[in-house]
């Protein structure tokens, strides 16, 4: 005679059964995966690594205390050497959906964010086990949803804030809030950031707004400001810089015979990414009224050279612009150069020039701190936080339009003592560097002791 046995006794058994194969095989299957004895961090950036210095010097900075790092994202250009070369970080290529004849539409955008869905998800895969997981927001999406449900690894969550998503596509609908898409934007960084262990801003006021507005941490928050790293530095004293500007391989082409630092001609350089955030059509306009000036007013003013350095969308608008005018007094170059030359072309410069007006208002054009390593004073566009970085006729100058973007060019053309005056403030700011600023910060946060 056979004794039925209750249902929830046959649950409760097979529960108890499944518990040393959930212990012992599934929990250390999902969550460990390929855990090391270091401690290791992931960081993702959906851009280019070799352009992303803030990410690079994070993965630099969490090497140095003998982590392991896995450095994420898209490998478009040479890395740089100290990246590469690095027997702590491991670089992960992430493949990117790029649309035949250049453009965008909503389907195309829609296969992108599924291509990139699918391929953070199975990289992330690849290494769980990690400890950490460091975010460059933005973007938000589709990386911030994925990096709060990768939590469930056991894996902690740091967001680094270099702006806002949902402000910068709020650009591309001409402002308007309310849009679906910025709406949707919008509350998918102030839903899924909450979710994060500790939060990194580029400065004081970007923290505020997130305890303010997205209801954070206060103490989970903390201000990294931007530094340069090591490989931004003055020109050396002891050598000439026209030599100099003649005989790198890299730079040595746009230098026309008649140019002559020595006689006062200066070189200035912008770096831009070609968005609606940073108008080179300012740059330009202002240049156009030096010509100007020149002609009408001034035939001793010095000749500029400008570098217009980066890649996106808006360039060959721009590049277009510049063919098309007849300059007599300045000289526009479009140049796009690896981690290596970039450093060494903003050496050779006198002047920066920053365009970036921040689409949130909040945060912090890292252009300005590798030019402020290379010991240039900068001429910036000026916004609210920019006090937070640069200081008029201190460290540098600033304008609102084309025309008083003129007015600084001229006094930065021709005033040398305005430039020996800067220039001495630059090069003591050059002393503040990235590695100890981290240091401070991350021990604020108790992420490292």
């Amino acid at each position: 005679m056979f004794v039925e046995i209750p249902r929830w006794l046959l649950v409760l058994l097979t529960i108890y059964l499944s518990i040393p194969l959930v212990v012992y095989f599934i929990i250390p299957y999902v969550c460990y995966g390929t855990k090391s004895t270091k401690k290791r961090i992931i960081i993702f950036v959906l851009g280019d690594v070799g352009h992303s210095p803030r990410i690079c010097y994070h993965a630099i900075s969490f090497s140095r205390l003998g982590w392991q790092v896995e450095l994420c994202g898209y490998v478009d250009d040479t890395l740089p050497k100290n990246i590469s070369d690095d027997p702590n970080i491991t670089v992960h290529h992430i493949s990117n959906l790029n649309r035949k004849g250049g453009g965008t539409s909503v389907l195309f955008m829609v296969k992108k964010v599924l291509f990139q869905v699918l391929s953070i998800f199975k990289l992330l895969w690849e290494l769980r086990g990690s400890n950490y997981i460091l975010i460059q927001n933005p973007p938000s999406v589709p990386i911030l949803p994925i990096a709060v449900l990768y939590k469930l690894s056991g894996c902690k969550l740091i967001i680094d804030w270099h702006n806002l998503a949902y402000s910068i596509l709020q650009l591309k609908f001409k402002g308007n809030f309310y849009h679906p898409l910025v709406l949707m934007s919008y509350m998918i960084e102030m839903i899924f950031s909450k979710f994060a262990d500790y939060n990194l801003t580029v400065t004081e006021a970007m923290r505020k707004y997130l305890i303010q507005s997205f209801h954070l941490n206060a103490k989970r928050c903390a201000v990294l400001y931007d530094r340069p790293a090591s490989q931004f530095q003055p020109f050396p004293s002891d050598i000439s810089r026209q030599k100099a500007i003649t005989t790198e391989i890299f730079i040595k082409d746009y230098v026309h015979d008649d140019f002559d630092i020595e006689k006062g001609d200066k070189i200035i350089v912008t770096s831009t990414s070609f968005t609606p955030d940073e108008d080179i059509g300012v740059l330009l306009g202002a240049l156009k009224i030096y010509e100007n000036s020149y002609v009408k007013f001034d035939s001793s003013l010095p000749r500029i050279l400008c570098f217009i350095t980066g890649k996106g969308p808006l360039k060959e608008e721009y590049v277009k612009q510049v063919k098309e005018y007849n300059w007599k007094r300045c000289q526009v170059e479009f140049v796009w150069l690896s981690a290596e030359n970039y450093p060494k072309l903003l050496q050779l410069c006198d002047y920066g020039v920053s365009l970036h007006t921040s689409s949130s208002g909040l945060d912090l054009p890292m252009k300005i701190l590798d030019m402020f390593g290379s010991g240039l004073p900068v001429i910036a566009m000026n916004y609210p936080v920019l006090d937070e970085l640069l200081q008029h006729n201190v460290n540098g100058l600033k304008f609102v339009d084309r025309r008083e973007l003129h007015e600084s060019l001229i006094f930065a053309m021709k005033d040398a003592d305005l430039y020996k005056d800067l220039k001495e403030n630059v090069i003591h700011e050059t002393e503040n560097r990235w590695q100890s600023n981290w240091e401070g910060t991350m021990k604020k946060l108790k992420l490292i002791h």
